[in-house]
């Protein structure tokens, strides 16, 4: 019988009790799990998305998944190291499984993982732009940060995105999760901190965006 790479496509409106009749259970792993199913990993990592503003010892507010940056010249380490597990290139509303062989394209920028076809989603792998020490905005490669700046370890050992960076990923659709995240955030933030999101933010969106004159 002749094998194919079937894509199924997740349209836009799907919600999240149809996803899970369709393609499986998600069950996003705690950060202390992260941390040890990445303990000894060739290549560096660290909490992205919603968790990375997660500033005190308790979550503010409830989180669908958890997500993992690494650096994308990192992907086939990172393919090695789960190769016990299932990944797949998810990009434009496309679900498709990676086999080893299969190249992801250059402008996917996420994988989802689960131990296996009978195992739930466990979180979602964000490939992104490092070159050298550096790090990039992947919608906008000029608005760079140190990577020692970029990355920093909280009092529990697990490394994270600054908050500034988290906070420039959602000043473009600022859903209700994402205004609750800027006004816990930034008033965290040092003079230096907020300069570098305003910044960022007037580069990279337009020129009415409300979060601009709250900073």
């Amino acid at each position: 019988m002749t094998q194919t790479h079937n894509e199924p496509v997740i349209p836009d409106e799907l919600s999240q009790d149809e996803f899970v009749r369709i393609y499986g259970p998600v069950a996003p792993l705690s950060l202390p799990e992260v941390a040890k199913l990445f303990s000894g990993a060739p290549f560096r990592w660290w909490i992205c998305g919603g968790w990375s503003l997660e500033l005190g010892p308790e979550p503010r507010r409830e989180h669908e998944d958890v997500e993992v940056g690494f650096a994308r010249n990192d992907l086939p380490s990172l393919r090695e190291w789960f190769s016990d597990y299932h990944l797949w290139d998810i990009h434009a509303g496309t679900l498709t499984f990676l086999w080893p062989k299969l190249e992801v394209a250059e402008d996917h920028e996420q994988l989802w993982i689960r131990r296996d076809a009978l195992s739930p989603w466990l979180m979602d792998l964000m490939l992104t732009p490092i070159e050298g020490d550096t790090w990039h905005y992947k919608r906008d490669r000029t608005v760079t940060l140190p990577m020692s700046e970029a990355i920093v370890v909280g009092t529990d050992g697990i490394p994270r995105q600054r908050p500034e960076i988290g906070l420039l990923f959602k000043a473009r659709r600022r859903v209700e999760r994402d205004e609750d995240d800027f006004a816990a955030v930034v008033p965290t933030l040092s003079s230096d901190e907020r300069a570098w999101l305003r910044d960022a933010i007037a580069q990279t969106e337009p020129a009415d965006n409300p979060w601009l004159a709250r900073l």
